[in-house]
């Protein structure tokens, strides 16, 4: 077995790399080794784990189940290393991240600066990601999402609940008016966010011992929850927006909150989502409890909201 790990290792630095090239300048050995050593694997496990023509290469359904073993492999040596590093409690090496891209623009890469001058040895690979992500055959250390779709196998750990206003310019509700309660929206252009993998398209609603699901239509669907925001500054229709994303909007009068005495109820937690293993490392559980200390409870956006959100019942 012990003969088996280091083919085992180059071979997944191939798959991650998407080249015999790549892997081998990653290595820092000669791409003749690690096509040999490839080579020597498969012959040894009996199956083919790579499809190579001669422009590019793509994994078998072996190739893909021993990937994804392989990297767990490399995550538990790196882990173990860190493990070692990290007996004086420091936190170094290289931390990859995966964020949601439109809370991560707005709430993470900004405080990102604080969190490396804290720990100065570590180095961040931040990915942006507005798609379903597999932590594993991505590389990630630690995933920040928002998805109601979370990975199998995972650990996923809520960090905050995000909170939403249904907003609306001043321009559309001249010329549309306000509803008086949540039935009312089908009379409305409401603004849908519509993702690979979701479509916010039924809008919940709590006041009292009174709870309400609404389906709303409109002209506008989009994939990005800013293109919301913007369009609805725009005059372009109703939008049920988290307010992470809001920012001086309602104070310069460009949108106005609607429904106010009603709890716009969708369950969306922001989580951290790993790999489940015994021993988190100690950069991926720094990075946590700094984001923990940095969003605030209740997260310091809402601060501004704190009469808005008083008229619920």
């Amino acid at each position: 077995m012990l003969e088996l790990l280091e083919p085992i290792a180059i071979f997944t630095h191939v798959a991650r790399a998407g080249s015999f090239s790549s892997a081998a300048r990653r290595l820092g050995i000669s791409k003749s080794k690690v096509s040999t050593q490839v080579a020597d694997l498969e012959h040894r496990l009996g199956v083919q784990l790579i499809q190579r023509t001669t422009r590019s290469l793509s994994l078998t359904e072996a190739g893909n189940l021993l990937y994804a073993q392989g990297e767990e492999l490399l995550r538990g040596a790196d882990q173990a290393v860190a493990s070692v590093h990290n007996l004086n409690d420091a936190t170094r090496g290289v931390l990859k991240l995966g964020i949601s891209q439109s809370f991560g623009t707005a709430h993470i890469i900004p405080a990102l600066p604080e969190f490396m001058a804290r720990h100065p040895e570590l180095e961040l690979q931040v990915s942006l990601l507005d798609h379903k992500v597999d932590v594993v055959n991505e590389g990630l250390d630690l995933l920040l999402t928002m998805s109601e779709q979370l990975p199998l196998g995972m650990v996923a750990r809520p960090l905050m609940k995000c909170q939403f206003l249904l907003l609306a310019s001043p321009d559309y509700i001249a010329k549309h008016g306000v509803p008086e309660r949540p039935e009312q929206l089908v009379e409305h252009n409401c603004l849908v966010y519509h993702g690979e993998w979701h479509e916010h398209s039924v809008w919940q609603f709590k006041r009292g011992d009174d709870y309400c699901e609404i389906g709303v239509s409109g002209n506008f669907r989009v994939d990005n929850a800013p293109a919301l925001k913007t369009a609805a500054v725009n005059g372009l229709g109703v939008v049920y927006m988290a307010t992470y994303l809001l920012e001086n909007e309602i104070a310069e009068g460009k949108l106005v909150p609607m429904l106010t005495d009603w709890q716009l109820v969708n369950h969306l937690p922001l989580q951290a989502v790993y790999p489940r293993r015994k021993h988190l490392a100690p950069k991926v559980s720094a990075f946590i409890e700094f984001i923990k200390e940095h969003i605030g409870t209740p997260p310091v956006w809402d601060d501004k909201f704190t009469d808005i959100f008083a008229k619920r019942k």
